[in-house]
């Protein structure tokens, strides 16, 4: 018998105030899902919604408003009782019961609801009971059989569980998990669950205790503690102990990391995080984030009181020689510590400033610690281990950018390694921070508008520069330049896209004497410069139904003039034709490669110039069927009467001096075109993925790069593999200065994963020297994997050449819980 119910003694009161008091308990009710409360979605149902999410014209916005239904209502007047019987279900504003019986006391002022009781509320949260009962004042509730499932996958239950008239919450022989043992019918038990002999709710504090308290996995108890607290879920943010991080380590022991939040203001928080070891001193990190009207702040900092030590966790102390830059070795206990920090900020509409600080007391601090690099912001980046400090204002549109800024860099690349097995003996290297430039400040600007005429890309630019170092080469420059572009489609198809640049640059730097530790004169020039050119694309397609291809023969002329005058930056002061001073700072890195071809100007920055009149041609040949596709492409680059400027190395035209075959009278061999580049892509469906790039040397009849690779993945196996190789000359050229090895000139690497069975799986993943014959990396992992479940037991091998501190061995246990987060692992936590 369903009934629409208001408050008003029209249709009678005694109804009325059973249904109103009965369904309003749907609100107390749901915070008996407090046993989850580690996850802060729970916070939803601790108290009842403020404002119900219901339709505007639904009546029941009307909080006067009930409706219930029953096969049968009962009105007992002698027993002053009245009963609802018979699929009960009651709907008070935005929520739901539903019962056998619901059962009025009138004089006792109590409600009891049994059989199968069903609570759920707004936000998909399902409680189940097997009787409730309230007070007429809903000052006090009981449940028994308690379960509830909330809207991010969790239940939690209850044997018992009661409402104090303090507002507290009290459950009793009490449980909670993500996992769903409803999809297995042959799982009874969850992958884990925590439980608790009594769970309470303090109001005042606005904190959950728990009493003898059990982490159970695989049905097992794994982890006992008598009393465990936390923040009151409902809360946004509130202070408190987060979840604990331990593992082992092969050079610091066994350690635990132990976050404690602070909730500082509505606009700031504070994580401090103790890391205990065991064979090593502990260490505090901190992190700290501000929000403000017009951006935010971070802090991520760390400080602690040791000694430097080795793979081994031993100390390096005065006993231990070192037999190579003896004045850098890490001796003596003191503070050691890091310090970032980074901000941004709106200034004004498409304005912005900023800025990043990176230090750390020591280069190895960050990887003997096991502690993250920085995370990136900011407009410039450090590189591979090196830090970036830097202050920036940025403005930009669509068609305008203007940015100034000033940076400089500390470096962490130094190297620790062991001369000999048998001894404490030590080289260092390292990486010089007082030969590291320090730019203040680098200013530029660009604005992009249609010319007037031909309705092309104009483009003006600007660049101002200035270098600084301690050690080396100081240097400033200014450029102002423009440029201009426009596309044409001519007829059968064929797209001309002429192009110019004109360019003014002045230079003004002083060269360092390194043998007597001197500056020599400045060295000051200007320049002007420019190219023009024309582009041309000629795409050819045919569809055959089922294969469409793509034939496009491209090629660009392009003429440079101007005086580069790379004898004033790469200066030979005695005369005998080798370069004593390089004054070059930028276009130092140039890799001919398939996306190199096609720019007019083929160094990457400002200081090389190479006039000459030079060709490009290359080609492409696609196929595209269903959401496959294979792509071939092969290019080379040609000069006439070009300036001999770049390296051999580079894969551009250059110079080199050979030794005649018979005679053996040194050569100069004169190279007028580029080494021949190419790439060819192969991708079926999703699953595979094949990709390789090659640079080759017709003269020589040599490859100078092959780098060549393939993916691919099911439901069961996925594996990947990278055979990388280069001219041995070139990897010479890309070896780290405080490497004591070379850099590999031909290495493999790869990894596989495969699927044992619907929740087991394996991993490995290795990198492997051609050259030395020595396996860099190697790892190995054995997963398991559930709805709400993952756990790895990982290995892990680093083999970097006797390195003290990067050379480890270290096994790890990792999980992570559904709605709980991550516990344990190993010291190289980001490498699986």
């Amino acid at each position: 018998m369903p009934l629409m119910i208001g408050v008003s003694p029209v249709v009678g009161w005694k109804v009325t105030n059973l249904s109103k008091k009965f369904v309003q308990s749907v609100c107390y009710l749901s915070i008996f899902a407090v046993l989850g409360a580690a996850d802060k979605a729970y916070g939803q149902s601790f108290a009842p919604s403020k404002k119900p999410k219901l339709a505007a014209d639904s009546p029941f916005q009307d909080p006067d408003m009930i409706y219930l239904e029953a096969d049968e209502l009962i009105n007992n007047e002698d027993a002053r009782t009245l009963t609802a019987r018979g699929e009960v279900e009651g709907r008070y504003q935005d929520r739901t019961i539903r019962a056998e019986e619901v059962v009025y006391y009138l004089d006792q002022g109590r409600v009891i609801a049994s059989g199968n009781v069903v609570l759920v509320s707004s936000d998909g949260t399902s409680q189940y009971a097997e009787t409730l009962e309230l007070s007429n004042e809903l000052e006090a509730g009981n449940a028994t059989n308690f379960t509830s499932r909330l809207p991010n996958g969790g239940v939690s239950g209850a044997t018992f569980a009661t409402r104090r008239n303090d507002d507290g919450i009290d459950l009793y022989n009490a449980y909670y998990t993500a996992c769903s043992t409803c999809e297995d019918e042959n799982k009874k038990t969850p992958t884990w669950q925590l439980k608790a002999r009594r769970v309470s709710q303090d109001k005042d504090r606005n904190m959950v205790l728990y009493k003898d308290a059990v982490f159970e996995l695989f049905g097992l108890p794994v982890l006992y503690t008598p009393y465990l607290a936390h923040p009151d879920p409902s809360q946004d943010r509130a202070s408190g102990w987060l979840n604990p991080f331990g593992g082992y380590s092969s050079s610091k022991g066994a350690f635990i990391e132990m976050p404690y939040y602070i909730d500082m203001d509505d606009y700031s928080e504070l994580t401090l995080t103790p890391h205990i070891y065991s064979g090593v001193n502990p260490l505090l990190k901190m992190d700290y984030r501000r929000k403000f009207y017009s951006g935010e702040l971070n802090i991520d900092s760390s400080f602690t009181y040791a000694s430097a030590f080795d793979k081994r966790g031993d100390a390096f102390t005065e006993t231990d020689t070192f037999l190579r830059l003896s004045e850098h070795a890490p001796l003596g206990k003191r503070l050691r510590s890091h310090f970032f920090a980074d901000g941004e900020f709106n200034l004004a509409k498409k304005w912005d400033w900023g800025f990043t600080a990176q230090a750390t007391t020591d280069d190895l601090y960050l990887r003997r610690y096991d502690l993250f690099r920085p995370r990136r912001a900011g407009i410039y980046d450090g590189g591979m281990n090196r830090l970036i400090s830097q202050i920036f204002a940025v403005g930009q549109d669509e068609n305008f950018r203007f940015s100034a800024s000033a940076y400089g860099f500390q470096s962490l690349r130094t190297n620790i390694r062991d001369s000999d097995a048998d001894a404490r003996e030590f080289i260092i290297s390292r990486e010089d921070d007082s030969a590291l430039p320090i730019i203040a400040p680098k200013i530029e600007l660009s604005h992009h508008f249609k010319d007037p005429l031909f309705k092309g890309r104009f483009e003006a630019f600007g660049d101002f520069t200035m270098l600084s170092r301690d050690i080396g080469n100081d240097y400033r420059r200014g450029t102002i330049g423009a440029e201009w572009s426009k596309s044409f489609i001519l007829p059968a198809g064929i797209e001309a896209k002429p192009f110019g640049q004109v360019r003014y640059d002045n230079f003004e730097v002083t060269p360092y004497d390194r043998i007597n530790e001197t500056d020599f004169d400045d060295v000051s020039f200007s320049r002007s410069l420019g190219y023009a050119g024309m582009e041309i694309r000629w795409p050819f397609i045919k569809s055959t139904g089922n294969v469409d291809f793509i034939i496009e023969p491209r090629a660009m002329i392009t003429k440079a003039f101007g005086n580069g005058k790379i004898s004033e930056l790469r200066r030979d002061t005695d005369g005998d034709g080798d370069i004593d001073i390089d004054l070059l700072q930028d276009s130092l890195e140039i890799d001919f490669d398939h996306n190199l071809i096609w720019s007019p100007n083929k160094s990457t920055g400002f200081d090389l110039w190479q006039k000459g009149l030079r060709a490009d041609v290359g080609g492409s040949v696609s196929a595209l069927w269903n959401d496959n596709h294979a792509t071939l492409f092969v290019g080379q680059s040609f000069t006439d009467d070009a300036d001999d400027i770049f390296e051999l190395e580079s894969g551009l035209v250059g110079s080199e001096t050979v030794l005649d075959a018979v005679t053996g009278i040194p050569t100069e061999r004169v190279v007028d075109k580029s080494d021949i580049v190419g790439q060819f892509e192969l991708a079926l469906s999703k699953n595979f993925l094949f990709d390789t790039r090659v640079r080759f040397d017709d003269d020589e009849n040599k490859f100078r790069r092959l780098d060549t690779g393939f993916r691919y993945s099911n439901k069961i196996f996925g594996t990947n593999l990278r055979y990388y190789k280069i001219d041995r000359a070139i990897a010479d050229s890309l070896t780290d200065l405080t490497a004591l090895a070379p850099a590999p000139a031909e290495e493999i690497s790869g990894s596989a994963s495969l699927k044992l069975t619907k929740n087991w799986g394996l991993k490995y993943r290795a990198s492997h020297d051609l050259d030395q014959d020595i396996t860099r990396t190697q790892s190995f992992g054995l997963t398991y994997s559930d709805n709400c479940t993952t756990l790895e037991l990982s290995y892990r091998k680093n083999n970097f050449g006797d390195d003290v501190v990067r050379d480890t061995d270290s096994i790890g246990f990792r999980i992570s819980l559904k709605t709980l987060g991550d516990f344990g692992g190993t010291d190289d936590r980001d490498e699986f």
